[in-house]
Formats: C-alpha cells, sequence, structure tokens
C-alpha cells in the first residue's frame, strides 16, 4: 500500500511518499495468452489442456505459470508472440541446416541436401525452411563412416598422416568401392587400421598411382581390373 514516512535529512524532517515496487507477475490468465499469441480462446484452452506448461487454478480460474510458458516457448517454433521475441530461442543450439551440414562434413551444399533427402533425419519446418535435429543428425553420423567431419579429417591427419579413405578413392578414380577393395586386397596401398574404418596413407596412393597407367583420377567408369599387378604386403 501507498503511504507517506516521516525521514530526517540533513537535519530537516521530510515527508517523503512511498510506493512499494509492483509485485513480479508469475502467472496469467488463459485469455492473456490468447492475446499474446494472437489466438483464439479456443485454440488457447487447446494448449492448455495439452499440459505444455504448467497451470494452477485461482479463484475458480486457470491461470498459465510465466516461468513454464516461457520456457515451452523457447523450445518450439509453432506460435509466435504478436509483440515480443521470435520463438525457439533454446533449439538455436539443437537444429542444424543443410548449410550446416556441408560445412560440418566439408562437402557441397548440394551434396548435403541430397544426404538430407536420402536419410532417415529427424526434420521440423522453422518458418517454411527445414531444419534437421542435430541429435538425429550424430546418431547417423557414428552408424556410419563414407562422411567424416572436417574435424575429425583434421584428427585422423595429424594422427596419421595425410591419408585417403576407400570412397575417396574410389570418387578420385572414378570406380565403385568394390574396386577399390579389390586393390587394397592385391595389397597395393599401406592400411591404416581405425577403430572405425580402415584407412590408405596417401603416400602409398601417389607411389601405386605413378607406377601403373590403367586408372586416371577422371570422372570416368574406371576400368577392367585384369592388368592390375600388386604384391600383398607383408
Amino acid at each position: 500500500m501507498n503511504g507517506w514516512i516521516a525521514e530526517c535529512r540533513m537535519g530537516v524532517l521530510l515527508m517523503i511518499e512511498y510506493i512499494p515496487a509492483p509485485k513480479s507477475k508469475t502467472s496469467f490468465s488463459v485469455p492473456e495468452m490468447s492475446k499474446m499469441l494472437g489466438l483464439s480462446k479456443t485454440e488457447a484452452y487447446w494448449l492448455v489442456k495439452k499440459n505444455f506448461f504448467k497451470t494452477i487454478v485461482a479463484a475458480g480460474r486457470i491461470r498459465i505459470m510465466k516461468d513454464s510458458f516461457e520456457e515451452w516457448y523457447a523450445n518450439q517454433y509453432t506460435y509466435q508472440k504478436v509483440d515480443g521475441p521470435p520463438p525457439g530461442e533454446n533449439l538455436k543450439n539443437k537444429l542444424l541446416s543443410t548449410a550446416d551440414i556441408a560445412e560440418i562434413l566439408g562437402i557441397a551444399e548440394a551434396t548435403a541436401s541430397e544426404l538430407v533427402a536420402k536419410e532417415q533425419f529427424e526434420l521440423i519446418y522453422v518458418y517454411g525452411k527445414r531444419r534437421i535435429v542435430k541429435s538425429s543428425f550424430e546418431r547417423w553420423y557414428q552408424s556410419q563412416s563414407f562422411y567424416r567431419t572436417v574435424e575429425d579429417q583434421f584428427k585422423e591427419q595429424i594422427q596419421f598422416g595425410e591419408t585417403l579413405t576407400m570412397p575417396q578413392i574410389a570418387r578420385l578414380l572414378g570406380v565403385h568401392r568394390n574396386t577399390v577393395y579389390y586393390l587394397v586386397n592385391k595389397g597395393c596401398f599401406e592400411i591404416i587400421s581405425t577403430a572405425r574404418r580402415k584407412l590408405v596413407t596417401k603416400a602409398s596412393f601417389d607411389s601405386w598411382y605413378s607406377g601403373q597407367n590403367h586408372y586416371k583420377k577422371i570422372n570416368s567408369d574406371g576400368g577392367e581390373m585384369d592388368g592390375v599387378h600388386c604384391q600383398k604386403k607383408k
């Protein structure tokens, strides 16, 4: 309540009006939320019924706890405040765009787009734009060995020197991966076995390539495997 208090300052008695600080609002009504999000009454009560946020009953009316509402708002993109910050603030570090995946894997964005269309990533749409749930991308990455992140490629290069994967050699020579495995089994390259896959040292690939004329570093169908002579390394 407002009031007046007497206070002595510099020997002078002053009457000062006391106005308490307003209490922080911890909840709001369903109609208030409806107005905040630009929803109809029916849509607002549907959100309440879905238990997206914590509610209480005060004086016979449902009220929505502000902290619970703001947490829900920051973790979704479907609803946006009429006048306020954009939704999904907490999801920014949980979603990836196609461009993000291209950068992570060091591939062209068109290739990343094809990858997203082909693989079973968990997708959501933010303002009409496709986004990949980061955790689903990470699960996919751990389940395969064809693609490597730029970071992992760098780590492997530091650990083993410059290396090539079987898919990389296949793309480099324009041949099927089975052809590369054939060359590996013939002992053509120096192989490094990691916990996840086998790698070919680039030095051994370059040495093999310069000593043969059957394969070319072009986008072709490759050639017959006859005439490829490699001795299996002991």
